[in-house]
Parts: C-alpha cells; structure tokens; sequence
C-alpha cells in the first residue's frame, strides 16, 4: 500500500480530494501585542504555594513514604458512625451496613442509602446482627479504615427447638440407663 500525505489521505469510498486545513490563528504575542498578565519568573513560581513541597490539604502526602493519612481519599474528615454487623467471615476483620437518610430536592422525600464499611475487630467479638460504633483511624489496609469502638447491641442468637429438644431426650435416656440409636 501507497503511504499519503496528510493532505490526500481520504477514506474508502470517499472522493479524493485534499482535507481542508484549520485556519491559523496569530497568537497575540507573535503579533506584537503584549500579554494582558505579566508572566511570572522562575523564582516567584518556586516559592508560590502551588509548588511540590507543600502538602496538600489534611498532611497527607502520596509522594513522601513514612508519613501516614489522617484524611480518606476523598479528603473529608470522618466522624464517628454507627452500623449493623453484615459479615464476619474474616479474622478480625467485619463487615458493617450503615443507614443514612437525606433530603431528595427532586422527589422532595427522604432516601435511605446503605454503606458498607469494612472495619477492624481485634478482639474478633462481633457477630453478625450486633450493631456497633465505627471510629476513623488510619488506613489499616485498602479498604479497612475504620476500628469497631464498641458494640452497642448483641444480635439475639436464635437456637432451633428441636436442637435443644432432642438434647433433652438424650441426656434424659442416658440418665434412665436406656440406649438410643
């Protein structure tokens, strides 16, 4: 195949005829004219505060490697919450739902919208259903950046009856001294 220049290159199908090329505009400054903002010089930008060695909001720096975030990615400060134990299933880790209502300007109604937070458990005393307190702390892994304060409520562990029925039996056969399959 033929290599064109940018000038001839058309489409399949398409008549050949050159592209048409966008109409140069003179920049003010090559016209003469000078700039309506002086430019500063190298020595201003160096010390403005847009410069690399100031930290961003909240002391988190993503460039500096010991220091650790007091701040979320998203740059807001957490506050304290309170949630429903959903999952356990990880070594001293939970899985904790939070409610939170707000205002729909549109609907004019309040929506109910669930969170899920994952949280440290060091004691590995939560089971699912306890409700809880989260408070912030640093980033404990990729998703972990919270540490259950305390557990407000124990979730009411159902035993099935018949469970605890035919215990019963059993312990009053071996008592009575008769054998059961």
């Amino acid at each position: 195949m033929r290599c064109r220049s940018a000038s001839t290159a058309r489409r399949k199908g398409s008549p050949a005829k050159p592209l048409r090329r966008r109409a140069e505009v003179p920049s003010p400054v090559a016209a003469g004219v000078s700039a309506a903002r002086p430019v500063p010089s190298l020595a201003a930008c160096a010390s403005s505060s847009h410069s690399k060695q100031a930290p961003p909001r909240g002391g988190f720096d993503p460039y500096s490697r010991g220091q650790i975030a007091s701040l979320p990615p998203g740059g807001a400060e957490m506050k304290p919450v309170v949630g429903i134990v959903v999952s356990n299933k990880m070594q001293k880790s939970v899985v904790v739902a939070v409610d939170r209502l707000f205002h729909h300007k549109v609907y004019n109604r309040y929506v109910k919208r669930t969170s899920k937070f994952m949280a440290h458990d060091e004691a590995d005393a939560c089971n699912i259903g306890d409700r809880v307190r989260l408070d912030p702390s640093r980033p404990l892994s990729r998703r972990k950046y919270w540490v259950v304060a305390e557990i407000l409520r124990r979730a009411k562990m159902y035993v099935p009856p018949s469970a605890t029925a035919s215990s019963e039996n059993d312990t009053k056969a071996q008592q009575s001294g008769v054998a059961t399959k």
